[in-house]
């Protein structure tokens, strides 16, 4: 069995594997209303990344770029500066739509590497 690897920089957050509501309720991520995030479907602005197998862990945010798959991982990639107050209210009512609380801490610009 391999394993697939591909390289992602966020804005957003790193939450746990399994999130609930303000009223301690588990959300289902894996809700058909939730595959255009999680399956990056055109047009869709967020992510979500889910990963059971390295660290249990839940990403959501603005996909700012990955490694395309490339197996090497990656080239030089020139980024410019983020403005991402531009992007934080947008950010921040999607956060409260799809976890129903609002979050603990602001957004963070992050790079991972996702193993699936």
């Amino acid at each position: 069995m391999g394993v697939d690897r591909r390289d992602y920089i966020i804005f957003g957050w790193k939450l746990p594997f399994d999130i609930e509501n303000d009223k301690g309720e588990k959300i289902d991520l894996w809700d058909d209303k939730f595959l255009p995030m999680i399956e990056g479907h055109k047009g869709e602005e967020f992510i979500i990344i889910r990963d059971g197998m390295c660290g249990e862990y839940t990403v959501f945010g603005y996909e700012i770029a990955n490694d395309g798959g490339n197996e090497e991982g990656w080239g030089f990639l020139n980024l410019s500066m983020l403005n991402t107050n531009s992007m934080t209210d947008d950010l921040l009512k999607k956060y409260k739509e799809i976890f129903e609380h609002n979050p603990k801490t602001t957004p963070k610009l992050f790079i991972f590497s996702h193993f699936s």
